[in-house]
């Protein structure tokens, strides 16, 4: 059942979550994993915007979007378990959002956990068919996940929807040489940045 907030508690609510995301606004990517570190600044900057989100959710418990950005502030963070546990939060909720599961995805895949990193990125292509970022996420996966074959199906989908993406290609190619055993399989960390 929804809580319903004061008048008072909405306003603080939102200046909660605003303020949230205003401050992680150039530190994360909604559509992926940054890389770079985040510096001693960035790190004060998402440890308050942590400490604003979890409180948007004593508020609201089932805010999805509070639940994502926490996600992506711990992810931000190097805190994979507590991004994937959001992540797989707001997708009991929200159930037609395809990021969330990418989000989860790739999270997953950074702690090893194959197996769901798979699972996540076939929910994220069942939200978003034909959507060739996903399913080049998805062979990737299955690559991870030593399914080769199923990579090497899984990117030809991709390459038809969109043949001159060179990150497809790229995929095609090193599945390819995984595959032919020209190339050794790669780890998370060498396919996710």
């Amino acid at each position: 059942m929804e809580q319903k907030l004061t008048e008072q508690q909405a306003l603080e609510f939102n200046a909660l979550f605003n303020g949230a995301c205003e401050r992680m606004k150039s530190l994360v990517y909604l559509d992926g994993i940054r890389a770079k570190p985040v510096g001693f600044w960035g790190k004060i900057k998402l440890r308050s915007s942590i400490k604003d989100l979890q409180r948007c959710l004593e508020m609201v418990p089932a805010h999805w979007q509070a639940m994502v950005f926490l996600g992506k502030a711990y992810q931000r963070m190097g805190s994979y378990a507590e991004a994937l546990a959001m992540f797989e939060r707001a997708m009991e909720i929200e159930s037609v959002n395809s990021a969330i599961p990418r989000e989860a995805s790739l999270t997953a895949a950074l702690i090893r956990n194959i197996d769901k990193a798979i699972q996540y990125s076939a929910i994220a292509n069942e939200r978003k068919p034909n959507d060739y970022t996903l399913l080049s996420n998805h062979a990737l996966n299955l690559l991870l996940g030593k399914r080769d074959e199923e990579a090497r199906s899984v990117i030809g989908q991709a390459l038809g929807l969109a043949p001159e993406d060179k990150v497809n290609q790229r995929i095609s190619l090193m599945i390819n040489e995984v595959i032919s055993g020209k190339r050794k399989r790669p780890n998370p960390e060498d396919v996710i940045g």
